[in-house]
């Protein structure tokens, strides 16, 4: 993953309405469906209060980041169109959120099960931060003798 590209080319729209260090402004689509080579999955909203979106990009504190790859996030509610940043409101809707909300991340990633469930979880090829807790217990932390 690389780092955020901020966009200058237009900033947000300013608010009429009180400031909010907190806000977070949303830049993305309503997830309809997730396309896995042949085959797709639908995702309906359970109610119109909370949805999955593909977010592309965010405003905060006046100014507007692209992310470098887009993520599926929960968020309430339908969306508004987009407003400020280079985001076009005939493709693109916008969802205002505080920073200390909470939300739930779905990574999206396809591949065959042995690459995704075996070579990723079995011991020859975990990440060598996965053997740092087995290292410093075999090592009694460092002291020589009990």
């Amino acid at each position: 993953m690389t780092n955020l590209v901020e966009v200058t080319e237009e900033r947000p729209i300013p608010s009429t309405g009180t400031y909010n260090p907190s806000r977070i402004m949303l830049y993305g689509v309503r997830l309809v469906r997730l396309q896995l080579q042949t085959e797709s999955v639908v995702c309906i909203p359970l109610n119109n209060a909370r949805r999955l979106a593909l977010i592309y990009g965010f405003c905060y504190q006046g100014h507007c980041y692209s992310l470098p790859e887009p993520v599926i996030v929960l968020v309430n509610g339908p969306g508004v169109e987009a407003q400020g940043c280079g985001w076009d409101p005939a493709h693109y809707r916008c969802w205002e959120v505080d920073k200390l909300s909470h939300t739930i991340q779905l990574q999206a990633q396809s591949d065959t099960f042995e690459e995704l469930i075996l070579n990723r979880n079995i011991n020859a090829n975990k990440q060598p931060v996965a053997y740092s807790i087995a290292h410093q217990m075999s090592h009694r932390g460092g002291k020589l003798t009990e």
